[in-house]
């Protein structure tokens, strides 16, 4: 009998939900759009209200998911179709190609080689990462992989650059991986735990966002706060890298307003205290 189940989203909640239903002998398929697993989480420096270290809560459930043996791990992938009824679903599933395969040992000799420096997501782009990169360092499925969008190369048929080819020791980078592959699984049942995604911070033009290099959003001020961030988790003015001596924390922005969110969010008090309180720190 089919005990196949999808999780959709490679988030915490996605994952625990993964590892949960593994543990309790089910199969998972585990979907996730972005490169790696671990979703917002793994960009938090801690949580609230303990102030544990968010990626040391994190990072063994991610090493856990990625090595069950009841869970296939699709990064780089989207779901594109989904039919059926309770108890029999088809799922579309669209999956980018890494370019990199899982001999990568996470040397780091081919991200120094390459050419092509891009904003990096992860650190809301206040620093810079190459074409061929991971996340971050605890980042599942461990491989690297090559933003092919933006890389100087146009696989298969078009290499002028082999950079990081020639510097790759397990000579695990494979131009020849199809682009894009569609996987279908059939499942039972569907978990959608697709996470958030936060408002455009410019759509506030009475708060200066985008117009002045000091003004940050929560999640900026987050990787500042963060050892493994952009600043070494020194809480530095963007503008002139000096220290920021005075810190003005504003709350229900884009929420409890009637030209964008009526409702309250819920999170913002928590986590501007969480924030203030590391800033006193």
């Amino acid at each position: 009998m089919n005990n196949q189940v999808l999780v959709i989203g490679g988030g915490v909640a996605g994952v625990q939900a993964a590892l949960d239903l593994a543990e309790a002998g089910a199969k998972v398929v585990l979907v996730e759009r972005s490169p790696s697993l671990g979703g917002t989480m793994a960009a938090l420096d801690k949580n609230f209200p303990t102030l544990d270290c968010s990626i040391c809560i994190e990072a063994p459930k991610l090493a856990d998911v990625g090595a069950h043996p009841n869970v296939e791990v699709l990064a780089n992938a989207e779901v594109v179709g989904l039919e059926g009824e309770a108890g029999d679903f088809r799922a579309t599933i669209r999956q980018r190609a890494r370019f990199v395969t899982d001999e990568c040992t996470r040397c780091n000799l081919c991200v120094d080689a390459c050419p092509v420096p891009l904003p990096n997501e992860f650190e809301h782009a206040m620093s810079t990462r190459k074409a061929i990169y991971t996340p971050f360092p605890q980042a599942v499925p461990g491989a690297y992989t090559i933003d092919v969008d933006h890389c100087l190369n146009d696989p298969p048929n078009y290499l002028p650059c082999g950079r990081c080819v020639a510097a790759c020791p397990p000579k695990c980078i494979d131009f020849n991986q199809p682009r894009v592959q569609e996987l279908e699984r059939n499942v039972v049942s569907v978990i959608a735990a697709t996470g958030f995604e936060t408002m455009p911070a410019d759509s506030l033009v009475e708060f200066g966002y985008g117009r002045h290099p000091d003004i940050l959003t929560a999640m900026e001020f987050e990787r500042l706060l963060a050892a493994t961030g952009p600043s070494g988790g020194e809480i530095i003015r963007p503008s002139d890298g000096a220290h920021a001596e005075k810190l003005l924390f504003v709350l229900c922005v884009g929420s409890r307003d009637v030209r964008h969110f009526r409702y309250c969010s819920r999170v913002c008090c928590m986590y501007s205290i969480k924030e203030a309180y590391q800033a006193l720190d």
